[in-house]
């Protein structure tokens, strides 16, 4: 099994709910109430896990698998998901896309910005053997996969390449091969994924 990003942890509610506690305390010592102590904690709260963690959520955690026939992905692009998922994160929806209903690949990234490699740091050999279309791509940051109903989805590897390179080519050069005969390409344009396609 494939896996690539980091999975919905109980972080953004932690932290929400220790940012409030501080400020929550000292109004409660200030002026002497626990309810002005307890509304006051939870502005901050809201503040921290709605307006900071919330829309941030697609950014932060993504993830998503893939074995021979099927690829599953957490789906916290609709509201409803992602608040779930960041109250109870082992709820958090998972879909399942079946290999047999996808149309084709396309791998889309920066076909410019080159990685640059400490001198000190040699490329490992995988990297000079891999497939034609990451070869293409310099820094590949989303595999969209168009569904036999017309329908896309975007699934993201920039946090993977950002953190490991050489693994995250090798585990997306692993992917392409276990998907068989499905055509994959690359976007050339590097066109971003529009408002109607859900990021994952």
């Amino acid at each position: 099994m494939l896996k690539f990003g980091k999975k919905i942890t109980y972080r953004p509610l932690l932290l929400s709910l220790l940012i409030a506690i501080l400020p929550g305390i000292m109004a409660t010592n200030i002026l002497e109430s626990v309810l002005y102590g307890i509304l006051i904690g939870a502005v901050f709260f809201l503040f921290v896990f709605l307006a900071y963690y919330f829309p941030n959520m697609p950014t932060l955690f993504v993830y998503w698998e893939s074995d021979k026939t099927e690829i599953r992905y957490c789906d916290i692009y609709t509201w409803k998901h992602r608040l779930l998922g960041m109250i109870f994160p082992p709820a958090a929806k998972m879909v399942t896309i079946k290999k047999a209903s996808i149309k084709s690949v396309t791998v889309m990234g920066d076909l410019h910005k080159k990685y640059e490699m400490p001198m000190a740091i040699p490329y490992s050999g995988y990297v000079a053997v891999l497939s034609p279309v990451l070869s293409m791509i310099h820094q590949p940051e989303v595999i969209r996969l168009t569904l036999k109903n017309g329908s896309t989805v975007d699934l993201s590897v920039a946090r993977d390449y950002t953190y490991s390179r050489d693994n995250t080519l090798e585990k997306l050069d692993k992917f392409f091969k276990d998907l068989g005969n499905i055509p994959i390409h690359a976007d050339l344009n590097n066109n971003k994924a529009d408002s109607s396609t859900s990021t994952v």
